[in-house]
């Protein structure tokens, strides 16, 4: 009762879903509660490192024609928010967690899911994930201590192949070659990977031999998840899928005269994906480095800014002297202002009405904040 009171004062407040503060008060009166609350309950849990808030969404919106679904909606994936989550779920017969990487381990211990659904595995956070090959050496430790847990794995990334190369209950979806920002060498024996073939191989250990349960050949990242998530949708019963359509963590906002559409990039591997994916609108940079964003920007060497060259382009954020030197490398030229208000009247003043926003996490929050009106 005195979570649903933090959690109701929170929005009262608008504050926010008040998931991680309830969510400490709750852990604090009762450490267990999330074993205790999930005891003999159906679980499913979605983790990886890009993609985890809108697959669970899609996943959600699939198996609610079949179950009362509850999980952290609100994209609060560490303990926290999963105990916030589950002091309304008491009515649902299906629970689907996103789990942040580094708690998927602990969660699996405290939740006994039924089902994981690993997504992907690159670097992220420098100053908080750690290398990624100690993460997925930390699944892989984690799955061994679940030998007949249903898996279900992206397994064109060498990563994930590396977590379940010794586990039961698999299946690997395969989305033919997709060379790896941070795999040229092999995650399991440290040799150097052949990505000469269909797939990627390593000749020392034999990691990729195994073969896809179900080859889907190339596909954007927001589709990928799309299938990963019917196949666990397929796992429980679900058979008609047609009506579900892939969907991205993307917000609109109105702002200054224009409409933005936003998308959030938090790493390598989401600035590359959402790179790829602009149209010929204007486009917003905003890179911050608070806390959750990650306080090292070296990471902005690792992607590749040319798809921006000849593009209308405005940079913002905490960041953005380091952003625009990143971009001006690679030949792109850009504008500098102050605010994400500051590009929408700019952009607006040049006769536009449209633009894309990729955004760092914490301006990604700060902008659907204001979407949703509580500030």
């Amino acid at each position: 009762m005195v979570a649903r009171v933090i959690s109701l004062l929170s929005r009262i407040l608008r504050q926010g879903e008040g998931a991680t503060l309830s969510g400490k008060v709750l852990l604090a009166l009762r450490p267990r509660a999330i074993s205790e609350l999930t005891r003999g309950r159906r679980v499913v849990l979605v983790s990886g490192t890009n993609g985890k808030t809108s697959t669970s969404s899609m996943l959600a919106a699939m198996l609610g024609e079949k179950f009362i679904v509850g999980g952290n909606r609100t994209g609060a994936n560490l303990n926290t928010g999963i105990a916030a989550s589950l002091v309304n779920a008491k009515k649902c017969t299906l629970l689907i967690f996103e789990v942040d990487e580094l708690y998927l381990p602990s969660m699996m211990e405290a939740t006994v899911p039924e089902l994981v659904l690993l997504l992907n595995l690159s670097r992220d956070q420098l100053h908080r994930t750690q290398e990624v090959r100690i993460v997925a050496r930390k699944w892989h430790e984690a799955l061994a201590k679940f030998p007949d847990t249903p898996v279900v794995i992206d397994g064109s990334d060498p990563f994930l192949a590396s977590v379940g190369r010794d586990h039961g209950p698999m299946t690997r979806i395969g989305f033919g070659k997709r060379p790896h920002l941070d795999a040229a060498s092999c995650p399991t024996c440290g040799a150097m990977l052949d990505w000469s073939g269909a797939q990627f191989a390593c000749r020392k250990c034999g990691l990729g031999d195994a073969p896809a349960d179900v080859e889907l050949g190339e596909m954007s990242a927001v589709e990928r998840n799309h299938a990963l998530a019917s196949s666990v949708a397929q796992y429980f019963g679900v058979q008609d899928l047609t009506k579900f359509s892939p969907r991205d963590r993307i917000s609109t906002l109105l702002l200054g005269g224009i409409e933005i559409a936003l998308r959030l990039v938090k790493n390598p591997s989401s600035w590359q994906e959402g790179l790829s994916s602009l149209t010929d609108e204007p486009v917003i940079l905003v890179v911050n480095a608070r806390g959750v964003d990650g306080l090292d920007t070296s990471w902005l060497w690792d992607v590749d800014f040319t798809p921006l060259k000849g593009r209308y382009v405005v940079i913002t954020g905490d960041r953005k002297l380091d952003a625009a030197y990143r971009v001006h490398i690679d030949g792109v030229g850009y504008s500098l202002v102050d605010s994400l208000s500051g590009a929408a009247t700019q952009i607006h003043r040049d006769g536009f009405t449209r633009a894309q926003a990729l955004t760092s996490y914490t301006a990604f929050i700060d902008a659907t904040t204001r979407v949703k009106g509580k500030r």
